[in-house]
């Protein structure tokens, strides 16, 4: 009787485990912007990266710019179905050859567009609220 109960608490433990593992991801990320090169960046990440990111499955919840005028962050939040699913994406992103070459291209004509970039993983919380339906 005692090793059933043992062997359901060992089942009980590993099915929460995997449902942990399996819990959506978001990752917020902030770039500081190079002054000047604001409208470089927004054309690049909107017309370029952010199609190349479709493809890899990115979810991009939301993009937002912050700060004052010559000292502005893009800020923006995406969406994982979990952490091994946001690191495949990532690594396939970052060797993508068309990314390489727009980077290359950028940096040429424009220089520098990014000064730092800031990358956080958010794990839920079991309390989170259920998305909002408020736009």
């Amino acid at each position: 009787m005692w090793l059933r109960a043992l062997l359901m608490a060992g089942l009980w433990v590993f099915g929460c485990a995997a449902a942990w593992a399996q819990r959506p991801v978001y990752q917020l990320r902030i770039y500081k912007l190079h002054a000047g090169n604001e409208p470089h960046f927004h054309e690049r990440f909107s017309e370029q990266c952010m199609p190349i990111m479709r493809r890899y499955g990115f979810d991009i919840v939301f993009t937002s710019e912050t700060g004052e005028p010559g000292h502005k962050e893009f800020v923006y939040l995406l969406r994982w179905k979990d952490r091994d699913t946001q690191n495949a994406a990532w690594k396939r992103f970052l060797a993508d050859p068309e990314w390489i070459e727009i980077k290359k291209v950028t940096a040429a004509r424009w220089g520098d567009l990014v000064d730092e970039v800031q990358d956080r993983s958010l794990d839920l919380l079991p309390y989170t609220p259920k998305p909002s339906q408020v736009p």
